[in-house]
């Protein structure tokens, strides 16, 4: 009887998908309809309703049509919360790497609109891990970067260069690193912007007439805006 049934494309509608998709699950065995008219149309009940929820819910999470079918096959409580756990885990891992991307993108759009300023803002402690060191008359290359073993984070993140007498240490952030500690606090700051090494080295030589060694310079992804070999650096100051 067709009494509390509906169409295909009132299930449809219910969940905002195409007819088209309803049929496909028939097909790969995840749906079926309660009744089929003589004239070939299909009814669904509640059961169908709740049974394509539950389809679309573990779409949703990304399983395949095959990974669906089989946990529906097995009907099992321990496969069923085994596989919610590792997707909650996925979840997490990608939570994590969205937040990553939006402090990225804030970053960016404060560079891009903000007031040249004259201070720079520590709010908690930096420590520093050294990926490697430098004679003061070396540049960096990429294939120290690529000797250090960092990847593409060191593109994407903030550069710090902690600059002694003699050798400068190239750094990044790290919990756990221990070669460097920035103190929280406000810095006076110096942004300097050159074109070559000659340059480079006259305005740490002016910077050195007002502050001792070691020199705290940042690089952040302020440098995707810098046009050209133009490296744009922030000097720390003393502390206000």
């Amino acid at each position: 009887m067709t009494v509390n049934l509906i169409t295909i494309s009132e299930l449809a509608n219910i969940f905002e998908i195409n007819q088209h998709t309803i049929r496909h699950y028939e097909e790969k065995g995840l749906l079926a309809p309660a009744e089929v008219s003589e004239n070939g149309y299909r009814k669904y009940s509640l059961t169908e309703a709740y049974k394509l929820s539950f389809v679309l819910f573990l779409r949703e999470l990304g399983l395949s049509l095959s990974e669906i079918n089989e946990l529906l096959e097995s009907g099992s409580k321990i496969d069923y919360t085994k596989v919610l756990m590792e997707r909650k885990l996925k979840i997490q891992e990608e939570k994590h790497r969205l937040d990553m991307l939006s402090q990225m993108v804030d970053e960016q759009i404060y560079l891009t609109t903000k007031i040249k300023e004259k201070t720079y803002d520590v709010k908690s402690p930096i420590r520093l891990k050294c990926l490697v060191r430098k004679q003061i008359t070396e540049n960096l290359t990429i294939l120290d970067l690529l000797e250090s073993g960092l990847k593409k984070q060191i593109f994407l993140g903030r550069v710090y260069y902690i600059i002694y007498e003699n050798f400068y240490d190239v750094c990044i952030e790290d919990n756990d690193g221990k070669d460097f500690e920035i103190d929280s606090g406000r810095y006076g700051m110096t942004v300097i912007e050159v074109k070559n090494e000659v340059e480079l080295n006259y305005e740490l030589e002016k910077i050195l007439l007002l502050q001792e060694l070691p020199l705290i310079a940042i690089e952040d992804n302020e440098r995707f805006l810098s046009s050209g070999e133009r490296l744009t650096l922030k000097v720390l100051g003393a502390q206000r």
